[in-house]
């Protein structure tokens, strides 16, 4: 994966370049999306959390070269069809391979919360089953279920 370097905003630099520097961010941040929603469908989450330092500078470098790209509309309408027609193409896969990492982070969101839940089913199935021997005021035993209402309370919080 290639590294577009910060271009200093004191020197203006021709369009063609910038425009160059942004398709070449993007098929860097495609590169490390399709990384991260082959790691999400395999549920390889070590490699999902190395990558994320590199998507968080991908994702603003691609942000500032957007804007910096935006402020020149004018200037875009003399950029060759040939190049515009990469530009356009470019942005359309990318928006492609995102959604897919979208919909991977969502299904990978949804299978947590599944597992939690599963989880603490079976935590509040298991203490809401045991019974605990209580003594009355009068000292006789008395069997109840324990935790019921501190099982409630820490699934809220």
């Amino acid at each position: 994966m290639s590294t577009i370097a910060t271009k200093t905003p004191s020197a203006k630099r021709s369009l063609v370049s910038e425009v160059t520097d942004v398709m070449q961010l993007i098929e860097d941040f495609s590169t490390l999306l399709i990384r991260e929603t082959a790691a999400l469908k395999k549920s390889d989450f070590n490699v999902v959390d190395t990558l994320q330092p590199s998507k968080r500078r991908l994702a603003l470098e691609y942000q500032n070269m957007v804007t910096a790209l935006s402020n020149r509309k004018a200037e875009m309408a003399s950029l060759d069809v040939a190049a515009r027609e990469k530009l356009v193409k470019a942005r359309t896969q990318f928006t492609l391979i995102l959604n897919d990492n979208l919909v991977a982070l969502e299904s990978a969101k949804e299978s947590t919360r599944r597992l939690v839940g599963k989880i603490l089913d079976a935590a509040r199935k298991s203490v809401v089953d045991e019974k605990q021997t209580n003594y009355s005021a009068k000292g006789q035993a008395q069997a109840y279920k324990t935790s019921t209402l501190s099982l409630s309370v820490d699934q809220k919080l």
